[in-house]
């Protein structure tokens, strides 16, 4: 790991949360808001593998927390199971095509939604699989759908204009 790099992923992280904590609320349709930090966080799992991407998701996720102090470690240990899911099995995946990037974020919001519901306190166990099927699949097909339109817009800065 070059430190300028991780600089950079947890600047991306900073804006991320800064984006979703401010600008968040401007983007809910039907109560749905996608999950800014969680996509900042594949992104940086999927180029950089499983220990930076634990670490930065244990840290963007106690900061989630510090901001939420309800359930305080939940975030963290979500964000940083999923960074460690995502930068695992980046080996296996196809990372370059646009369709599985889609398909690997709708993935991962899915589960990260429901290790959330299953360990929030102020649900009970039997109403998180309707709180996941209510809110998680929403969630999982817009952040989806912002992850693929800012993959397309990011190939297409590379190719029209390449460094």
């Amino acid at each position: 790991m070059k430190p300028v790099q991780v600089v950079r992923h947890v600047l991306l992280l900073l804006v991320a949360f800064v984006l979703q904590t401010t600008w968040g609320y401007f983007f809910d349709v039907l109560e749905l808001r996608p999950d800014l930090i969680l996509l900042a966080l594949i992104y940086i799992a999927l180029r950089v593998g499983p220990f930076e991407a634990t670490v930065l998701g244990f840290g963007i996720g106690l900061l989630q927390d510090a901001y939420m102090p309800q359930n305080l470690g939940l975030n963290a240990l979500v964000k940083s199971v999923v960074g460690f899911g995502v930068g695992y099995g980046r080996t296996g995946i196809m990372a370059d095509d646009i369709q599985v990037q889609a398909l690997l974020v709708f993935g991962v919001v899915l589960v990260h939604d429901l290790i959330y519901y299953l360990g929030y306190s102020g649900v009970g166990l039997a109403e998180a699989p309707f709180l996941w099927l209510r809110y998680g699949v929403g969630r999982a097909l817009y952040t989806s759908l912002i992850g693929f339109c800012l993959a397309y817009v990011w190939g297409l800065r590379r190719r029209l204009l390449p460094v």
